[in-house]
Order: C-alpha cells, then structure tokens, then sequence
C-alpha cells in the first residue's frame, strides 16, 4: 500500500518542522528505495539531514517532529529518554469496549515463534515493561474508537497492546486475524480478499497529538492532525 499523498507541514521554525504523514508513507526507505519517503520528502523540502525525533510505521497516520539543526536534536532527544515528549493516538479497534478506560501495563519483546520477524508479543518473561492508558471515544456497531496514551516507546507497542487485550486494530495485517496477510501483502500488495478480512487497506492508528518543550524557547508546544478521511469515513459507515 503506498500514498501518493503528501505530508503536510504543521508547524515550521528555524529548529523544528512538525508533519503530518499520510498512512502508507515509511519514514525511512532503505529497505524499499522505489518508493518515496518522509526522509526524502524532507530533503525536498529543504531539510538537509532530517532528524526524526520520533518515528511511525508504514501504515500509521499522524505527527512527526523533525528536528532541523543538532542542537535541537539533542535536546528534543534527551526529552524522549526522560518520556517528555507527550503523544496520543487515534485507533478504530475490533469489538466493543467494556470499560471507558484503563491501562495497559504488559511487557513486550520479540516473538520467537511468528513468521513475521518482526512481529512482537506481550512476554511477561523476556519482554521490556511497556504501558499504555486507553480511553474510549466512540462506540460503533462491532468497533470502538479509543484514544490511546503510549507511556513507554516500544515497538508495535500500541498494536501489540490492543491485540493483547483482545481488540486488534482494524486493518492491522500483523495483529489482527492472521499475520499471514502480511506476507501475502508483501507479495501482493492489497487483495480484495484481504480486505474483506481487515475491512481497510491499512491499520486505523493515527498519531494525533504531541506536546513538548521547544528545544529553543523552552515554551510548551503541542500540535494536532485531524483524523484522516480514511478512518473518519469507516466511523460514519458505522455509527
């Protein structure tokens, strides 16, 4: 799956650029140099050496914060090792949601028996402590629409904790029904098919808010990406 949308610029200054990335765009592509990304699109647009302070997959929509000069780099990234950095999500998740709220505090590490090697999976042995606070937004009919709070960086860690807790994200080809629409996506791409399993061509995750300190002025910064029309649309199919 690949956008041909570009990012939007959120915010700029001479130390920080706050994007907001289409689902389908990767941050980086070694891996698939034929496709264009936010690395690339950056140094279209003037950044030399992007520096990402935080980074989203593929599939996930929303904010990110490029740091334009060493010096804000180093301080935006001491700020992520001290958990300053304030980021909320959006995700439309299979089922519907008993409580209004809660936590998710559930250690996550590599799985050792997937076929995606990537893939994680809560390990209260081997995984990392990872939490995560869950709000409710909307009940729809078979869905929910939380927002999610991330309290730890892992990776996946917000599809992992969803999995986890029984209500997978939609679309997700990893987390959800079964991984092996993952390989059968890098082969194919997006299949009829599949999408009558996952109901969309990505996974619903939206990183919609994020607040720190400006690396220069020290003042409180937060920025907002609206939900984007592909999730806003399934929410009216289904309200």
């Amino acid at each position: 799956m690949v956008t041909n949308a570009p990012p939007q610029v959120v915010f700029e200054d001479d130390d920080i650029l706050v994007v907001d990335k289409p689902g389908g765009m990767v941050c980086h592509s070694a891996q698939r140099p034929e496709y264009g990304s936010l690395a690339d699109w950056l140094r279209d647009h003037g950044v030399t050496t992007p520096r990402m302070i935080n980074r989203l997959d593929r599939e996930t929509s929303g904010l990110v914060v490029v740091a334009k000069n060493e010096s804000a780099a180093k301080t935006l990234g001491k700020a992520v090792l001290r958990r300053e950095i304030e980021k909320e999500y959006q995700a439309i998740c299979w089922g519907e949601f008993k409580q209004d709220r809660g936590v998710i505090d559930q250690p996550i590490a590599v799985s050792q028996t997937s076929v995606v090697y990537t893939k994680r999976v809560v390990d209260s042995a081997a995984g990392k402590p990872s939490r995560t606070e869950f709000a409710v937004e909307k009940r729809l009919r078979g869905f929910t629409v939380v927002r999610l709070t991330p309290r730890t960086g892992r990776a996946h860690q917000l599809r992992v904790h969803l999995a986890w807790l029984g209500h997978p994200i939609v679309g997700d080809k990893v987390y959800g029904p079964d991984e092996t629409l993952y390989l059968q996506f890098i082969k194919d791409g997006v299949t009829n098919e599949m999408l009558d399993r996952l109901l969309m061509p990505r996974h619903a995750l939206h990183a919609e808010r994020v607040a720190f300190l400006h690396p220069r002025t020290r003042e409180r910064a937060t920025f907002a990406a609206e939900m984007p029309d592909d999730m806003q649309t399934f929410i009216e199919e289904r309200a």
